[in-house]
């Protein structure tokens, strides 16, 4: 193991992460290596659609409860995610370069992203209010209240798979929500096993944020259709995301996307 590496090996998971750390079922395994040199980095037991059934279950049940807590701890979560990162920074920059094949440079701005968007995310339990509107009867009052969908399902890319996975994962949860998140394939450590490893050691309740590492082939439309998820977020390229998109929008369970 080079020097590199060591900084990191920590920071590596061959275990999906569902309500706690557990293997995947499904019947293959993917490999994901470093693109300079195809040094395998780490095996990973793909998802099932059962471990997809069992991942939204998780989040569906922790929900309620990380909705109800108070949001200054909600906030104080997030924040402490975005210290792990910064305390972290060394290794996860180092994880970023070995898995996407990333520049120095580009893992640090990638690094900085995330703890952005975890520092504006624990702002938004704050920030969440609702309106008191007029009416045209006389005496009524209209409150409106602003809820948590419930559970979002997250696609993220492999080019920026860090920064744009908790693009995504930190707004969601922020808002209350609980998150089924499936990394691209070629980056499931830095788009999502990470991710896990962070908001664990934050102090995330288990169940909250869920990892599926899996192939399209398997579970792709599957996470898509699955009547749980109230909004599909995408990030990549125009031909999948309009065929997310269908799926999201013309399927039996009809859900937001974005």
């Amino acid at each position: 193991m080079s020097a590199a590496q060591s900084s990191y090996a920590d920071l590596i998971s061959e275990d999906l992460y569902i309500g706690g750390w557990r293997a995947g079922t499904s019947q293959g395994s993917a490999t994901t290596v470093n693109p300079f040199n195809d040094e395998p980095i780490a095996t990973i037991r793909q998802a099932s659609q059962e471990d997809v059934d069992v991942a939204y279950e998780a989040a569906a049940d922790a929900q309620r409860e990380w909705a109800a807590l108070p949001p200054k701890e909600r906030g104080a979560v997030l924040n402490r995610a975005a210290d792990w990162i910064e305390e972290n920074q060394g290794a996860i920059i180092e994880l970023i370069r070995a898995e996407s094949g990333s520049s120095a440079l580009k893992a640090t701005v990638e690094a900085g992203l995330a703890v952005g968007s975890l520092r504006e995310a624990a702002t938004f339990p704050t920030r969440i209010t609702g309106q008191i509107l007029p009416s045209n009867t006389p005496g009524k009052t209209n409150y409106v209240f602003r809820e948590p969908l419930g559970v979002v399902g997250v696609i993220s890319p492999w080019n920026f798979p860090f920064t744009l996975s908790m693009r995504s994962v930190a707004p969601a949860l922020g808002c209350g929500n609980a998150v089924v998140l499936k990394p691209a394939s070629d980056t499931p450590l830095t788009g999502g096993l990470l991710l896990a490893k962070i908001f664990e050691a934050a102090g995330l309740p288990a169940g909250v944020l869920n990892v599926v590492v899996g192939a399209g082939s398997e579970i792709g439309d599957y996470f898509v259709e699955h009547p749980t998820p109230r909004l599909i977020s995408f990030t990549g390229s125009t031909p999948v995301g309009k065929g997310v998109g269908r799926t999201a929008v013309g399927g039996e369970h009809i859900k937001k996307v974005a």
